[in-house]
C-alpha cells in the first residue's frame, strides 16, 4: 500500500470521525430542553432511559475525540 492511500484513508477516518463527533455534539446539545419536556410528562423511567442515553453519548463523544487526537 502506498504512502498516499495510507494518509487518504487516515483522512477519511478522521473525517468520518468528526462528522460523527459533530451529530452527537449537537444531539448533546437538544438533551436538556428534551429532559425538561420528558420531566413536564411526568414520566420517571423515561427520563431514566434519557439520563442513560445522554450518559452513552458523552462516553461515545470521549472516545471519538480521543481517537481523533490519537490520528
Amino acid at each position: 500500500m502506498s504512502k498516499n492511500n495510507r494518509e487518504d484513508k487516515n483522512s477519511d477516518k478522521i473525517n468520518h470521525g468528526l462528522e460523527a463527533y459533530k451529530t452527537l455534539e449537537e444531539w448533546v446539545r437538544s438533551a436538556p430542553s428534551t429532559m425538561k419536556k420528558i420531566e413536564e410528562s411526568g414520566d420517571r423511567e423515561e427520563i431514566m432511559r434519557y439520563k442513560k442515553q445522554v450518559k452513552m453519548v458523552l462516553e461515545k463523544l470521549k472516545d471519538i475525540k480521543n481517537e481523533i487526537d490519537n490520528q
